[in-house]
């Protein structure tokens, strides 16, 4: 009989550009309101007026793929946005709340938090991409 694996909490993932300002230079993704679109790591993405970040990953406490789990567990995503309203830094969950943020008119939700871990592979921060959607704040 199998044991069922309880997923490792890794918090503070290292794993985001070791510049903040790294992110400034690269190409932006281009998206519109209620339109997804997928950000790597260290990328970022216009959304009229309003910009994200990938900055890093927070939490990586998803049960992996091919393990038995007590629960699902939890993935957690920083990001930073700015507009002309200022900027701020959150962080949004795959498997608790909050999963979306209203922050400066628009709502930031995430969708997705791509890959989910594997059993006994330790996870390639390099590697995560965010999928998300930006909307007018109701």
């Amino acid at each position: 009989m199998r044991r069922a694996a309880v997923p490792l909490l890794l918090t503070t993932l290292a794993c985001g550009p070791g510049d903040p300002d790294s992110a400034a230079d690269a190409p932006a993704v281009e998206a519109a309101y209620g339109e997804r679109f997928d950000l790597g790591l260290g990328a970022r993405a216009d959304v009229v007026g309003f910009r994200v970040t990938f900055t890093r990953i927070v939490e990586e406490s998803r049960c992996p793929r091919g393990a038995r789990c007590v629960q699902v567990g939890n993935a957690a995503a920083a990001f930073a946005v700015e507009s002309d309203a200022g900027s701020a830094t959150l962080t949004l969950h795959t498997g608790r709340e909050p999963r979306g943020v209203a922050v400066m008119g628009r709502a930031l939700r995430l969708i997705e938090l791509r890959p989910h871990p594997e059993e006994g592979a330790p996870p390639d921060s390099s590697a995560y991409v965010a999928t998300l959607i930006v909307e007018l704040a109701p």
